[in-house]
């Protein structure tokens, strides 16, 4: 019951539950429980009399509960309850224990009603949960002033709550924009958090360009907008184009009547604004776009708000500059990519093996031809130890000069010579060059092997051919010479022996002048035959019978030295055009010859022979192989010279590989050699498919 302070007579009025027109949305809502309906009517006019409060009354503790469920998270959502503690059913004290239980109704407030003075009714509402008690009769005075204090520490604890859960939003939302490299996520990220924050109609985030601010994304949290829909603006102008030039924050709480806000320029065509908030979005110092805040949906921009969303502008403004410095780095990591591509490309086009390494000798970039060598990919090869991933060694190779590469910076070569698995020689030349580097400690060089085999086989046979051609002058000259006193020699000579009688004491002196000088005679016939060019009778045929009838005339001389051979002859070789009787002097002196070098060793004598198409199919390759003392390098260079022998005096003339130089040299091809001390010597002779003309045979052997 209210009551009058001052008559101390009961006021009494009509019920009214709806507050006047006037009021505004931050009017506080009371419920007001009590089941004598005069005193809750009275209670009720007299709040929205004094304060203008806005006033429910429901009659029990049950229809308190269902209000109070009903009203959570709208706009009748109670701030403060003034509960009678005697009800029928349900009691205060019930309908109280049951709002402290509630999860959403923590910050609703609860005055007790009571009609009992006593200090134990007064003990269990407060211990119970309520925040305040009013013992009945009411008075005004007092009534009015607990309620006006209760709310007002209602009101600073909700709004401490928003600006709390506000500072979660702006903390969620900066970490979200930061964790953001692209672009439009950004914005999109940086538009839901301004409606997270402020609770606001519309947001937009415009950027500068070409001189001047265009809308990115913009957003109506009821749903998205067109961003084309917002007109561009210029700087100075209108509420944007002043935060974007003067860098600063404007906060319109009533955009009518400010000469600041240009409806043509701050919104989208045909949208209403009452409100609205802008501040500058900056990136190193200089604006670089504005992002923008439409029409709080409750109440007014506060100096919270203002200063929340400028931490948010300064989060946005970070993530912006993130992710436009990561789109450089992309682009730019995207053009490595591709002029790495392309040099990739251009690597595995030389036909030459190129690869580069590390100060700790592992690969980094290793070209197809390298890789195709070792029957790889240059993928699988990177990363891995040169020296253990080519010849699946533990350490350098002895030969290598890179490590003087990447010490010194300076570029190295050196020659590589090796015997292959075919027997023939290989000799590459590699070049390794330091690779400029900004670090002391990430020194890498590239290195480049070029195949000098052919070019040094040619320069060597070009060699031979000079020399012969200029000895075989010299040599038809002397030996024609030494030839008419050498028949006198030998005719009188061989007078002498006819007419001495073998028991005279001079006979063995004529004897021992008549060898020497047939011995020499047969000196000079070899040396006039490498001389004089003769006649050349090329036929077709086939080099297997041709090898064949040369390994017939000496089987019986290779059987009794215990010399085993082997043949590997492609039967489908094609017929060749050569001089036969020529050629079979050949087979025959190089044969004759790996029987000599074989009797040097005692056991296991092996004589290989190998007849097959070389690699480019227009010549026919036969190799001598046989397992004999071998020759040393500087012995190779020399073998092809005349009068030049490995064998002891009297069991050469010197002029049988000589011959064969010139005889292989008749016929357009080739032949070489290749041989180490102690490993054997191999023999190589190529021959040509076409003839000396130039006519192909055009004939295979099935």
């Amino acid at each position: 019951m209210l009551v009058d302070e001052h008559s101390r007579r009961p006021i009494t009025t009509p019920r009214i539950t709806s507050p006047p027109p006037t009021e505004s949305s931050d009017t506080a809502r009371i419920l007001v429980v009590d089941d004598e309906v005069e005193i809750a009517d009275s209670l009720a006019e007299f709040l929205i009399r004094k304060e203008g409060y806005r006033v429910e009354i429901v009659h029990d503790g049950r229809e308190a509960v269902t209000f109070l469920e009903k009203s959570i998270g709208n706009a009748t959502e109670i701030d403060l309850v003034l509960l009678d503690m005697k009800m029928p059913e349900m009691t205060g004290l019930d309908v109280l224990a049951w709002i402290r239980q509630h999860p959403d109704l923590n910050l609703t407030r609860v005055v007790l009603l009571t009609a009992a003075a006593s200090n134990d009714e007064k003990v269990q509402a407060l211990s119970a949960g309520a925040d305040d008690y009013i013992t009945k009769p009411y008075y005004m005075q007092e009534l009015l002033a607990r309620v006006k204090t209760i709310l007002r520490t209602q009101q600073l604890e909700k709004q401490l709550h928003r600006q709390s859960r506000q500072l979660a939003a702006l903390n969620r939302i900066s970490q979200a924009v930061a964790a953001t490299l692209e672009t439009s996520q950004v914005y999109t990220t940086a538009i839901r958090g301004v409606d997270a924050i402020l609770e606001v109609e519309m947001a937009a985030v415009l950027i500068v360009e070409g001189g001047k601010l265009h809308c990115q994304h913009v957003r109506h949290y009821k749903g998205a907008i067109p961003a084309h829909v917002f007109p561009s603006t210029d700087k100075g102008i209108g509420v944007l184009g002043t935060a974007w030039s003067g860098q600063e924050t404007l906060c319109l709480n009533q955009v009518a009547g400010d000469p600041r806000y240009d409806p043509s320029r701050d919104s989208p065509i045909g949208y209403s604004v009452r409100s609205m908030l802008a501040t500058p979005l900056t990136v190193r110092g200089q604006p670089v776009g504005v992002l923008a805040a439409y029409n709080k949906r409750v109440g007014q921009f506060s100096d919270v708000d203002v200063d929340l969303f400028s931490s948010l502008a300064s989060s946005i403004s970070e993530a912006i500059e993130n992710a436009w410095l990561f789109q450089r780095i992309r682009i730019r990591h995207q053009e490595l990519s591709e002029g790495r591509d392309t040099l990739q490309a251009l690597i595995d086009g030389i036909a030459h093996p190129i690869y580069t390494i590390t100060d700790d000798w592992k690969l980094v970039v290793v070209n197809k031809s390298k890789a195709d060598e070792l029957g790889t990919t240059p993928e699988a090869l990177s990363g891995r130890v040169c020296f253990r991933a080519f010849y699946n060694r533990t350490q350098p190779c002895d030969h290598c000069k890179v490590g003087l590469t990447l010490k010194e910076k300076t570029e190295q070569h050196w020659p590589v010579k090796w015997t292959g698995e075919d027997h023939l020689p290989r000799e590459w030349e590699v070049s390794a060059y330091p690779i400029p580097g900004k670090q002391a400690n990430s020194a890498r060089a590239v290195l480049v092997w070029q195949n000098k085999t052919e070019e040094r086989r040619l320069e060597s046979s070009l060699m031979q051919a000079g020399k012969l051609a200029a000895i075989g002058q010299l040599a038809a000259g002397v030996a024609h010479e030494i030839n008419n006193p050498l028949t006198a020699i030998n005719a009188n000579a061989q007078m002498l022996k006819m007419i001495m009688p073998v028991e005279d004491e001079n006979f063995e002196s004529v004897d021992l002048i008549a060898r020497a000088g047939e011995r020499a005679a047969k000196v000079v016939r070899g040396l006039l035959d490498f001389a004089r060019q003769e006649q050349y009778s090329f036929t077709e045929g086939r080099v297997d019978e041709s090898l064949q009838e040369a390994l017939d005339l000496v089987n019986y001389q290779l059987q009794s030295a215990k010399i085993n051979v082997t043949k590997e002859i492609d039967g489908s070789l094609p017929k060749v055009i050569a001089s036969w009787e020529h050629m079979k002097s050949v087979w025959l002196n190089l044969l004759l010859n790996a029987r000599d070098a074989l009797l040097h060793i005692n056991d296991n004598r092996q004589l290989n022979i190998t007849a097959r198409l070389d690699k480019d199919g227009q010549s026919v390759q036969v190799l001598l192989y046989d397992n004999g003392k071998g020759m040393t390098s500087a012995e190779t260079l020399h073998v092809f010279e005349p009068f030049y022998t490995t064998k002891g005096p009297g069991q050469g003339t010197g002029l049988g590989l000589a011959t064969c130089h010139r005889i292989i040299e008749q016929h357009g091809g080739e032949i070489s050699i290749a041989s180490k001390m102690g490993e054997g010597t191999t023999f190589i002779v190529s021959l040509p498919i076409q003839g000396p003309d130039g006519n192909a045979s055009g004939l295979y052997l099935k």
